[in-house]
């Protein structure tokens, strides 16, 4: 039914912006992605992160570039849409049919609203959820012995440097070693311990061991000949570890209904901002139509170095303003609406100067839609 009441240049402009946002959504995607996915496989052939800790981290990872790169997608997808459209003359065709900017901003609404509309929830609920969840990671991983970074075949360095760890092989789950060498310096004596076979396990209580079985134990002072040789079957060790800190500290992390209704400066300045993610999106995308004018000639990208500069300057102009409000150097009531003012505005300037003028746009947009 829906369908029905939508013209061919309808369908067709949604179709072509909506592909464009996806590929360039998805681009950018690819490329912080894969920037992450490098880092957090470094960080776990380091021994620094339990390579179980990867794929969740750089789920919820995806997540938060979406919602970054959704609104600069839509914005560039608008004008890389229609700058082709420019390009390849379809607009001088849809033009001498009397459509004109005001006709094509109704076909584009039928993905722009949508799209600012999954913003929107994106920003409210699924951000912070994303924030809280990598902070309950980063905790886990943080509590968790060092035994579970450990790799097999090489040298394991403990965290302050004390301990070094070699083990042979090493089981699928991390929880069974063999060929095990373990060197503690203290301050007195040094400890080396060698054993066929380490297992970790955990008591009831939560606390973490390591079980070393048929090994031998030294202590001692390099140089001196005091040494004590300690052969056993099963030797255990304890090793503290820290409980795991679910408590949200970051503002960004928090639940939107948290600080909805907060006088808490920093509440208002991060709850303004999720709701400019929405509102950006859609302003951009606004912007973008009149921005993609281009002439065959001039190729399709540009007008694409000033449109990133002005995206530049609109989410600089928004992380001043929150942090203005956080410092109290602008009132919570202003908050953020005067970079989205000013934008509007100035959204108005280029749309008057494009069109020759409100009246024009308006004539030309009624004239399209009564055809």
């Amino acid at each position: 039914m829906f369908k029905r009441h939508l013209s061919i240049i309808d369908r067709y402009i949604a179709k072509e912006l909506l592909l464009t946002w996806l590929a360039v959504v998805l681009v950018l995607m690819l490329i912080l992605i894969s920037s992450t996915l490098a880092r957090l496989l470094g960080k776990a052939a380091e021994g620094a992160m339990p390579s179980d800790a990867v794929w969740p981290l750089l789920f919820i990872s995806s997540i938060r570039y979406f919602i970054s790169m959704g609104s600069l997608g839509l914005y560039l997808g608008v004008l890389l849409c229609f700058s082709r459209l420019y390009k390849d003359n379809e607009m001088a065709v849809l033009g001498a049919c009397g459509i004109g900017l005001g006709r094509l901003y109704r076909s584009m609404m039928l993905v722009v609203i949508p799209v600012s509309l999954v913003m929107l929830i994106m920003a409210l609920y699924v951000r912070p959820w994303a924030l809280n969840q990598t902070q309950v990671i980063k905790a886990e991983v943080e509590s968790r012995s060092e035994l579970s970074g450990l790799v097999a075949g090489r040298f394991n360095q403990s965290q302050d440097g004390t301990a070094i760890m070699f083990l042979e092989k090493q089981s699928d789950d991390g929880q069974t070693m063999q060929n095990v060498f373990l060197h503690q310096a203290e301050k007195v004596s040094t400890h080396i311990e060698t054993a066929a076979l380490a297992r970790q396990y955990t008591d009831d209580q939560g606390r973490n061991f390591i079980l070393f079985e048929r090994g031998q134990h030294y202590e001692g002072q390099p140089g001196q000949s005091d040494f004590m040789i300690t052969q056993y079957e099963k030797h255990g060790v304890y090793l503290a570890g820290d409980d795991v800190v679910k408590k949200v500290e970051k503002m960004d992390a928090l639940a939107t209904s948290a600080i909805w209704n907060s006088d808490n400066l920093q509440h208002q300045a991060e709850l303004q901002w999720r709701l400019s993610v929405p509102l950006s999106t859609f302003l951009l995308a606004i912007l973008a139509l009149p921005l993609s004018y281009t002439t065959p000639r001039k190729g399709r990208y540009s007008k694409l170095a000033l449109a990133i500069l002005i995206y530049l300057l609109y989410s600089n102009l928004l992380g001043v303003g929150q942090s203005w409000i956080e410092t109290q150097k602008m009132p919570a009531g202003l908050g953020l609406w005067w970079v989205h003012g000013s934008f509007v505005v100035f959204i108005l300037l280029v749309l008057n100067h494009r069109s020759g003028g409100f009246k024009q746009l308006m004539r030309n947009y009624r004239l399209s839609t009564a055809r």
